[in-house]
């Protein structure tokens, strides 16, 4: 792909994802040139992949609209996931590096509290992605990789979540990586599958009350 059109599809997309595009939003190609001094023909080409990747709708005469995350597209995020990742660590699970589990529990058996927020929310996501990627099955890959996008925009939006929730994540991931360490996949499967209608639950919650707010 040419230079100019993947820088212009990574910094938007990586704004829209950071919420520096807030959601609902209206952006403009003329915007876009200003701000990242580029020109109108790689530029469209970034918006084109965006909008087939869902995080824009590109609508005649009024603009770029960047798309927000409804209570059911929460709802399908989750279906999704809960679909593929504990099918992917089920069958796939036994192919994990064991040192790499290790350094998970021992990770997720520390008090979440003596933790920096951005060090749980990183170790979470590798948690999943390494679940997700000893498939080595590129279409679960590939449609995991929506869901990611969409659940970093979600807890940017709510204002991460609450320390309850953290707290209890923390030890449903310990949980999960324990019944990995012992071979147990199906066990690991369920409490994976419980852990993700958990957060489910509290995405729910956190994306209704922001749409109270924001109709305030």
């Amino acid at each position: 792909m040419n230079t100019l059109k993947l820088e212009a599809y990574n910094t938007i997309k990586e704004r829209i994802i950071l919420c520096e595009y807030p959601p609902n939003s209206l952006l403009s190609e003329e915007r876009l040139k200003a701000e990242l001094k580029i020109s109108r023909t790689p530029i469209r080409d970034a918006l084109g992949r965006l909008e087939q990747e869902s995080l824009i709708q590109i609508i005649p005469r009024k603009g770029i609209v960047i798309r927000g995350i409804s209570p059911d597209e929460v709802e399908q995020v989750y279906e999704m996931r809960m679909l593929i990742e504990p099918y992917a660590l089920k069958n796939y699970g036994h192919t994990i590096d064991r040192e790499i589990l290790k350094e998970m529990e021992t990770f997720f058996s520390r008090n979440a509290e003596e933790l920096q927020l951005d060090t749980i929310h990183k170790k979470d996501d590798e948690l999943h992605h390494l679940f997700i990627s000893v498939s080595k099955n590129a279409f679960i890959i590939e449609a995991y990789k929506f869901a990611y996008i969409q659940n970093i925009r979600l807890r940017i939006l709510s204002g991460n979540l609450g320390n309850d929730r953290i707290k209890k994540s923390q030890k449903e991931h310990l949980e999960i990586t324990k019944w990995c360490l012992k071979g147990n996949w199906d066990k690991a499967a369920n409490q994976l599958s419980g852990h993700l209608l958990n957060s489910r639950e509290a995405s729910l919650s956190s994306i209704k009350n922001l749409q109270v707010l924001l109709r305030r």
